[in-house]
């Protein structure tokens, strides 16, 4: 990492750390029954001791490591593999990975899962936003022969425990309230809000509109001008491209857009860019983080066209757990880690100081900071994992 992007790093991660274990782990611990009940139900796994070193939950049993994303497309689920694979290295017992990706289309998906499974993997960590809850069969069917199944980053319902280990991610709802409540204080509580959304149907944007929507009955003056619906919205298939056709045909439709909600960060560099070349003011925008809409705000900062920006971690670290997890399970150790975290903001141009948006050249477009400062301490203190614990 280049001298640049250290700047206010090591104050961010303290920062950080402990706002997510305030929020999100009580006492930063947990104790199995505890995570289980984060996460709808724990696996069942015997209480065997880890087999020792300095990677506890990766056992001695060799694991064929099935990968799949539901898109595979985009730059977060690129990030998430890579982090994945991070994970998966620190593992000797690891000694394969198959990796597919959906391109979020069902029948792929459901094809793609079972061929992870044909192909020997006893350990799956899988995104299932190519259906949600589609996406269960084949997982069902998946832990029925006896893989231990991880699905994490958009929820696909079932029972966690019985239809698969657990589930791990953020608490989507969380971010929604998260997100409402900066930006309603950005608007100074009155205005119209466009939600742009992912996927149809995706558990994630439901998740996140749940929160949304729920927050925004406090401040009877702001309209959700794109609608109520908990499970409908623009679609975009978070594709900056898509966003941006949807987003030009949305200022035809509401002249008066006074703050932007979306669960992408590209995306919403996207429709920044939209609103800059149609001459519109760029109202203050909360997102999830990517290097792209940091640098979209800084080149604009101080200028005609300067906007507010709050933004949540991409949350790819997530896949890391993912890994453990299932690796965990298939040895049968137990792994008492968080399996849902609520994040805090991780940008807020408001804010400034540590959390201000955090823009470096020299990275791709599709950066996602957070990842950079996830030191194994770090994670080990958002998921409540014993300390020493890599």
């Amino acid at each position: 990492m280049n001298v640049e992007s250290t700047r206010g790093l090591a104050p961010r991660v303290s920062l950080a750390a402990a706002a997510m274990c305030s929020l999100a782990l009580a006492a930063c611990g947990s104790t199995a029954s505890n995570a289980g009940s984060d996460a709808g139900g724990a696996a069942s796994t015997t209480a065997a001791k880890p087999a020792g070193g300095t990677t506890p939950w990766c056992g001695t049993k060799p694991i064929t490591l099935g990968i799949q994303d539901g898109g595979g497309l985009n730059g977060w689920s690129k990030s998430s593999l890579q982090q994945i694979q991070l994970e998966a290295k620190k593992c000797p017992a690891i000694k394969k990975t198959i990796v597919v990706n959906a391109g979020f289309d069902l029948q792929k998906a459901i094809s793609g899962t079972n061929s992870l499974v044909a192909q020997g993997a006893n350990a799956i960590v899988i995104i299932p936003d190519a259906g949600g809850p589609a996406e269960l069969a084949g997982i069902r069917t998946a832990t029925a022969h006896g893989v231990k199944v991880v699905p994490w980053g958009s929820n696909p319902g079932g029972t966690p425990g019985k239809d698969y280990v657990t589930y791990v991610d953020w608490d989507p709802t969380a971010a929604g309230r998260t997100w409402a409540t900066w930006l309603a204080k950005s608007m100074k509580e009155q205005g119209n809000v466009i939600y742009l959304g992912g996927p149809a149907g995706n558990a994630v944007d439901k998740g996140e509109r749940a929160g949304v929507i729920e927050t925004f009955k406090q401040y009877p003056k702001i309209k959700l001008v794109t609608g109520t619906n908990p499970d409908s919205w623009p679609v975009t298939n978070w594709d900056p491209a898509q966003s941006q056709k949807v987003m030009s045909g949305l200022l035809t439709r509401y002249p008066k857009i006074d703050g932007i909600l979306m669960g992408d960060g590209q995306s919403s560099a996207a429709v920044v860019k939209v609103l800059k070349a149609a001459g519109r003011p760029i109202p203050p925008v909360a997102t999830l983080e990517a290097n792209q809409v940091a640098c979209s705000w800084k080149a604009e900062d101080g200028t005609s066209d300067s906007f507010e920006l709050a933004t949540i971690s991409g949350r790819n670290w997530m896949g890391r757990l993912a890994v453990r997890k299932a690796v965990a399970a298939v040895n049968g150790i137990a792994n008492d880690e968080k399996s849902i975290i609520s994040l805090p903001l991780f940008e807020d141009s408001v804010a400034g100081g540590d959390l201000a948006p955090h823009c470096d050249s020299t990275r791709p477009p599709d950066a996602y900071m957070s990842n950079d400062l996830l030191s194994q301490e770090t994670l080990n203190g958002l998921t409540g994992a014993a300390a020493g614990a890599e």
